[in-house]
């Protein structure tokens, strides 16, 4: 894949530590990302396929961004979530930028569609809490201006984000140098998970199947789905 000299500058967005005012990401910088790596074909009508449950997750404690203590099940009860997992100083274009960018885009498109936002919530959850702090996080999300239910988390520790990585299996790895010391990388791969509201996973995407127009169509597929088991429910 060929990505041009003007998107890979954008990688210093998740590598500007802190964030400073000349050098904010913008929603231009970051479509920019979503559409130099966005996947060549047409996502099909919601409702026209199913999403069979893939796996289930269990509940997990996390830090928000006032390094209050928050759960898994409560951010998404009832809802549907979408958990990416995340560092903000990836420095591959195909990982942590582009799923920055598609949330961003997914974000807005929701915006639009206020009876569908209401009944999700999207979840960036970084594994980095060495670096992640709160308030690291907190930046980012001051700095990506969230329309909607858009929650970015971290932990206290590396060893509290192990069960939840575990959970989901999403494997990780700190990536050394040669002579052993930590380059300040992980090995990765992009993972972006659609939860329905009894937590179940319903799609994992990826590089290469991952647009924010997909992830809406996935999403009005399983509230269809809950609408037409809601009305089954009640008839007579």
């Amino acid at each position: 894949m060929r990505i041009s000299p003007r998107i890979l500058v954008l990688l210093l967005f998740f590598n500007l530590v802190p964030l400073k005012a000349t050098a904010q990401p913008t929603t231009s910088s970051l479509t920019a990302i979503q559409d130099a790596l966005q996947p060549q074909f047409t996502p099909p009508p919601p409702g026209t396929y199913n999403l069979p449950t893939i796996d289930t997750v269990s509940d997990h404690f996390f830090l928000d961004t006032q390094g209050e203590r928050t759960n898994l099940f409560a951010l998404s009860q009832g809802k549907i979530a979408v958990v990416s997992f995340m560092y903000t100083s990836c420095a591959d274009v195909g990982g942590c930028p582009l799923a920055a960018a598609v949330l961003q885009q997914l974000d807005q498109l929701l915006s639009h569609r206020p009876e569908t936002a209401r009944q999700v919530t999207l979840l960036s959850v970084s594994f980095d809490p060495e670096r992640d702090t709160p308030v690291r996080m907190a930046e980012i999300r001051t700095h990506l201006q969230p329309r909607t239910d858009w929650h970015f988390l971290t932990s206290a520790t590396i060893a509290e984000m192990q069960p939840v990585l575990t959970d989901f299996h999403q494997p990780v790895a700190k990536l050394h140098k040669d002579n052993g010391e930590w380059s300040g990388l992980f090995r990765h791969v992009l993972k972006v998970y659609l939860l329905d509201p009894h937590h179940n996973v319903r799609n994992i995407y990826s590089t290469g199947l991952f647009s924010a127009q997909l992830v809406l169509n996935d999403i009005e597929t399983i509230l269809l789905e809950t609408n037409k088991d809601t009305a089954t429910s009640k008839s007579p």
